[in-house]
């Protein structure tokens, strides 16, 4: 990895990291926020991470691609905080839980690539 790659996916993944903070604290009065946060964000990381990929942003430079996919979803999403809400709640609640976010994570991330590869194909189409 090249210096200004490795600094593009140090901005993204500080970039990643405060739009986490920000859904954290925009959750943090609703029942079951620690919860709804990282499902959200995993969610929501899936489908751009996939729509990204698929889509290539082929305009822009590898460092760039790199910082987006690599830095800020990277970031953004987490395993790690699934990994505590579930050893922290009941065993029914982590089942559900871990089985909400494959589900809705898989039709995400389905969706994401879908759609970036439909843009793809439009945008050749126009060039």
């Amino acid at each position: 990895m090249k210096l200004r790659e490795g600094l593009l996916v140090a901005l993204g993944g500080g970039l990643g990291t405060l739009a986490r903070v920000g859904v954290d604290q925009a959750l943090d009065d609703w029942a079951y926020a620690e919860h709804l946060a990282t499902l959200s964000v995993n969610i929501l990381g899936a489908f751009g991470l996939a729509f990204v990929v698929a889509h290539g942003l082929p305009r822009l430079s590898q460092g760039v691609r790199s910082g987006i996919t690599v830095g800020f979803f990277g970031s953004y999403t987490t395993f790690s905080a699934i990994s505590m809400l579930s050893i922290s709640s009941t065993w029914v609640e982590t089942i559900s839980y871990l089985i909400i976010t494959f589900v809705f994570g898989l039709a995400a991330a389905w969706l994401g690539w879908q759609s970036g590869k439909k843009i793809q194909r439009l945008s050749g189409a126009r060039s």
